[in-house]
């Protein structure tokens, strides 16, 4: 075996931080847009002769709905073989990807970037025409060297929706944020997109934009002080682990993180409860429980948390080896913790062995010899649960 084969190869990291991609940059004269918008309506065309799509749809209905556009994409990615001969590079070969530029210059992908900007400005400013009674404050004079304040009702012309459109613009021009508009529109408040800036990219589904909405903004900031580049993340996988992330300090924060990678996200969204029980974890244990503390009951942790470091590390390494899938549902049994658990740890503390390694296959033997008992002790303790129920 050469050198080479024998080397280690480096582990890969446990978590790797969300990378963001933006819209790609489209920059055209009038000329090249005046093609682009052509060039849509003679595809609108084609697809109507073909009647691959609805005949009373032409650019503008399209163009102002944005479940319209998204249909429109596609059926012309269904049907690309249509449009071998008007959909081609500088050379005048058809364009089979989205990132080939064509013959008037621009890529696939940028001409998704401008139909799907201007789709969502034609939304957001949907309403900006309407005119609405707002409070305002108002100072008027009282006698002659004083002035009030009073509050007046005045008619003004709506913008907001203008205003977050050009708030947004740099990161809208993907095919799947067309989903997104309404949530962008109506539901994520400004102060949460100024924190979110290009991390609204992460929020690929509206269940989780929810979740983020429903969190104040400061908490986000704090969050992303805790997390750093892991904000991402934290914002992909929505919002419910954020109350767990503002439970510790930032360096627990990060020994967490370490130990778990994207599984941190689930222990961090476990209740408040089960935190206060881990108040007295350092970084050392923290590492050796890793995703284990994702599942195992509270009880569970109290009666492992008397082994020392070695014994603990040796002994979850065999439930790990013993029990494998089985060990989340095993762990997460609070029953286990009297009736099994602690027999085992007091056994385990007073084994006498002359190193770490004599120990780490000592608890081996015994961990497996309990597996016909843990198995059946679990079928009880799930009677025990449903009579509980039932009572």
């Amino acid at each position: 075996m050469s050198e080479v084969e024998t080397e280690e190869k480096p582990k890969k990291p446990l978590i790797e931080a969300i990378a963001i991609q933006l819209p790609p940059n489209v920059s055209v004269d009038k000329a090249v847009k005046g093609a682009i918008i052509q060039g849509t309506k003679d595809a609108i065309a084609l697809l109507h002769e073909h009647d691959l799509l609805d005949a009373s749809w032409d650019f503008d209905t399209i163009l102002n709905e944005p479940q319209n556009l998204k249909s429109f994409f596609q059926v012309v990615r269904d049907n690309l073989d249509l449009f071998a001969e008007t959909i081609v590079d500088k050379a005048g070969d058809p364009v089979v990807d989205e990132l080939t530029e064509t013959k008037c210059g621009v890529t696939l992908q940028q001409v998704q970037k401008l139909l799907v900007s201007t789709c969502a400005r034609r939304f957001f400013v949907r309403n900006d025409g309407e005119i609405v009674t707002k409070k305002q404050k108002k100072k008027v004079k009282s006698m002659v060297f004083f002035t009030k304040e009073i509050t007046v009702k005045k008619k003004v012309r709506l913008k907001e929706g203008a205003k977050k459109f050009d708030a947004m613009r740099r990161v809208i021009g993907f095919d799947w944020q067309l989903d997104m508009l309404e949530f962008y529109r109506d539901r994520l408040p400004f102060p949460h997109l100024l924190v979110l800036n290009d991390d609204v990219l992460a929020i690929h589904d509206v269940a989780h934009g929810e979740e983020v909405a429903n969190i104040h903004h400061e908490d986000f900031k704090k969050v992303k002080e805790a997390v750093g580049v892991y904000f991402r993340n934290v914002v992909a996988n929505g919002a419910a682990a954020i109350p767990g992330i503002l439970y510790w300090r930032k360096d627990l924060v990060g020994a967490f993180i370490k130990a778990m990678g994207e599984k941190a996200w689930d222990f961090f969204k476990r209740d408040k409860a089960f935190f206060d029980h881990c108040t007295e974890l350092d970084n050392a244990r923290i590492e050796i429980y890793g995703d284990v503390l994702t599942y195992i009951a509270s009880e569970n942790l109290t009666e492992m948390s008397r082994l020392n470091l070695d014994r603990l590390d040796a002994t979850i390494a065999a439930m790990k080896e013993t029990f494998g899938d089985k060990l989340p549902e095993i762990l997460g049994e609070p029953l286990l913790s009297v009736e099994v658990l602690r027999p085992t740890v007091d056994s385990f503390i007073h084994l006498e062995a002359k190193d770490n390694e004599q120990f780490r296959l000592a608890a081996k033997t015994a961990v497996s010899s309990l597996k016909t008992e843990v198995m059946t002790f679990m079928e009880g303790a799930a009677a025990r649960h449903v009579a509980e129920a039932k009572s």
